[in-house]
């Protein structure tokens, strides 16, 4: 009768400790990709930055449609559409392994 309280316990005890640390590794894991998202969105922010200044930079925006820039890890764009006497250009920088997407209006 001893010896089966004792496995009973033992049996308890470890079945209580591998559901802490399953509970531990689910946190450090949701950790994990909360930290690459924010990295990997701090980044698509940066090429958003840099597009739009680059289109700033133009000097004659009437004969582009649109501009693509080829990155490893984002699909960088921006489409220009002609509205009455200005240019309405969306740029969009989406990652591609990531469910990250910034997008801007601008007008020109």
């Amino acid at each position: 009768m001893k010896n089966s309280f004792t496995l009973l316990f033992t049996i308890l005890i470890v079945t209580i400790l591998s559901l802490i640390s399953i509970k531990i590794f689910e946190t450090k894991s949701v950790n994990s990709t909360n930290l690459t998202n924010k990295y990997v969105y701090i980044q698509a922010l940066n090429h958003l930055e840099f597009l739009e200044e680059y289109i700033n930079s133009l000097e004659d925006v009437k004969n582009i449609n649109e501009i693509k820039i080829d990155n490893k890890e984002f699909y960088i764009k921006a489409i220009f559409k002609k509205v009455a006497l200005k240019h309405k250009i969306s740029l969009e920088v989406k990652a591609k392994n990531f469910n990250v997407r910034v997008q801007k209006t601008l007008t020109k």
